[in-house]
């Protein structure tokens, strides 16, 4: 816990500059007033699911955030930010994450099912598919554009990673989600089983509820390795040599631009979390401790939906 703190410290040393962070906030004030007033990811851009535009406007819209506070950086800071190399970065890495947002290519695979599977393989199959349209094609990115850099991976490599500070935090993590848990938004997303109709596949198949309770945590676990890869992984460290230490900013408000379609509540969180586990990983140089704080407090939301439907 104590290498922890010492990141956030010496993080807010050598970054903190109230001007830059007083426009970043509001920045993504107006962005939060704008989506949530209008629903305008879930109402618009969603709308065009299954069509090129959908792929399209996730580019712009994901991508706008990052480009407008590293704008912000660079007036502030007079950083020269805007290099070929940030450009390069920017547009393979956004257009992946698109892909990723827009993907539905698997439901082809599965059309044939009956509705009671098809249903519950969907949300299975939309949550695990990231790794196939993410992860790996990040890593491809690796390969080919970071020959040079020592083999982290995007902070996939295990050398010298500790869990230990991690689960420590995670476990305070879980006292402030018991407590959001009683808030109505996140009670009515919560679990995010209940929309996969799961017990009815359970029911088809003869078997008990928590196999197919089991199987869907597995796979919706899985989306956050994608969502820490690409968010404290790739925009970081790609972005790293041009933005330095204040690659977190940026990355902090595509964060949060991808929890637009949550509760209210859940999205602003996501802003200080984002940021955490942003430095943390700047830091480290690795997404591990992201994953496992990330992916526990996914389940523990999970846990403390159950619960709720108990009370």
């Amino acid at each position: 816990m104590r290498q922890i703190f010492e990141y956030l410290k010496e993080y807010q040393r050598k970054h903190f500059d109230l001007k830059l962070y007083l426009l970043i906030s509001l920045f993504l004030t107006i962005c939060f007033v704008f989506n949530y007033t209008y629903d305008f990811e879930d109402s618009v851009i969603d709308s065009y699911r299954g069509t090129f535009l959908h792929w399209l406007y996730m580019f712009l819209w994901m991508m706008f955030p990052f480009l407008g506070v590293s704008l912000l950086i660079a007036r502030v800071k007079q950083i020269p930010v805007f290099t070929g190399s940030f450009w390069l970065m920017l547009v393979i890495g956004f257009a992946i994450l698109a892909l990723d947002r827009s993907f539905i290519g698997h439901l082809q695979i599965i059309k044939g099912l009956r509705p009671v599977d098809y249903r519950f393989a969907a949300r299975c199959l939309n949550w695990s598919s990231s790794i196939f349209l993410n992860v790996i094609p990040l890593m491809l990115v690796y390969a080919i554009f970071e020959s040079e850099r020592p083999r982290n991976y995007y902070g996939l490599a295990l050398k010298r990673f500790d869990p230990k500070p991690y689960f420590l935090l995670l476990a305070g993590a879980m006292v402030f989600i018991g407590i959001g848990s009683f808030f109505s938004d996140i009670q009515s997303y919560y679990p995010r089983f209940q929309y996969s109709g799961g017990d009815n596949f359970a029911e088809a198949h003869g078997i008990p509820v928590w196999m197919s309770v089991l199987l869907y945590e597995i796979t919706y676990g899985s989306d956050f390795v994608s969502v820490e890869v690409f968010f404290r992984g790739f925009l970081i460290h790609a972005f790293v040599k041009t933005l330095g230490g204040y690659a977190v900013l940026p990355m902090v408000a595509s964060y949060a631009f991808l929890h637009f379609g949550k509760p209210l509540t859940e999205a602003i969180s996501s802003v200080f979390g984002g940021y955490i586990l942003g430095i943390i990983s700047y830091n480290s140089k690795n997404v591990w401790g992201g994953i496992i704080i990330h992916m526990g407090v996914a389940w523990t939301m999970e846990l403390f939906g159950y619960l709720q439907s108990f009370i």
